[in-house]
């Protein structure tokens, strides 16, 4: 059992690290495109949450600047606003990842799992967007800041572990786990070949 689920796996990483070449590069050519839907989201969040100091964003590209409220004090005087920025394609990478895993597996209605699990990303790309932004207000110019937003510590430690969650964990977990939720054909075809091999004579 162990010999033919570890052929099944073996051959199933292989594919899926052939396919994700093809799937980077189309999804590099199209990063433009690629960064608007959840550059959108995370705008739109950030309005809803805090509207009194986040007016809106700019996307340069893949890079997004969030506009804001918030002012600093300058050398001299002079107030500054603050404009976090956070590069939308460092959360979006999930895209030709859950593309390469439907296509290693020959998933059955890949066509439309793929944009289907690509909207399904969205959600996970705007988190990773927001507390970038987020952690330039309340951590890197909290002491600036933290009379117009009001975080707390408790705030401020929720932001940065919320941060990491999104920039290490979300953006490979979130592929994987749309990518089983949508087809389970590798677990079956292991647990078949499995079975049939424990119940094959020596």
């Amino acid at each position: 059992m162990k010999r033919a689920s570890h052929s099944v796996i073996s051959g199933f990483f292989l594919r899926a690290i052939l396919w994700l070449v093809p799937c980077l590069a189309l999804w590099y050519l199209g990063r433009n495109y690629v960064a608007v839907a959840p550059a959108w989201l995370a705008e739109w969040a950030m309005k809803a949450v805090f509207p009194f100091w986040a007016h809106g964003s700019e996307l340069h590209g893949t890079q997004q600047v969030l506009l804001t409220g918030l002012t600093v004090k300058m050398p001299g005087g002079r107030l500054a606003d603050v404009a976090p920025e956070a590069n939308v394609l460092t959360y979006a990478y999930g895209i030709p990842l859950l593309a390469a895993l439907f296509l290693a597996v020959r998933a059955k209605g890949w066509w439309w799992k793929i944009p289907v699990g690509a909207v399904a990303l969205l959600p996970f790309q705007a988190w990773g967007v927001c507390f970038t932004w987020l952690l330039q207000v309340a951590v890197q110019a909290g002491e600036a800041t933290r009379a117009q937003t009001r975080f707390d510590a408790f705030d401020v430690n929720l932001i940065g572990a919320a941060y990491q969650i999104g920039f290490l964990l979300l953006p490979t977990l979130a592929p994987i786990l749309i990518w089983l939720a949508l087809d389970r054909r590798l677990i079956q075809q292991v647990l078949v070949e499995g079975a049939l091999s424990a119940g094959a004579p020596d």
